[in-house]
């Protein structure tokens, strides 16, 4: 079980969609975590990093 200040830490590391979007560290794909993140949700900057990866990786149909 997580601890309070673990807990504390993981949600203090999280951006919403909007704070992710104006990030200098996604400039250059705005368009791309526009489409693959949701409004209501926040999310760490490695789970970004893993959905514009596995984005890319993907197969077009």
């Amino acid at each position: 079980m997580a601890s309070k200040k673990e807990a504390a830490e993981k949600a203090a590391n999280t951006f919403t969609k909007e704070q992710i979007l104006n990030s200098k560290k996604y400039v250059h794909l705005k368009d791309l975590v526009n489409v693959l993140l949701l409004d209501s949700k926040t999310y760490t900057s490695a789970e970004v990093d893993k959905k514009i990866e596995d984005f890319k990786k993907g197969k077009v149909k």
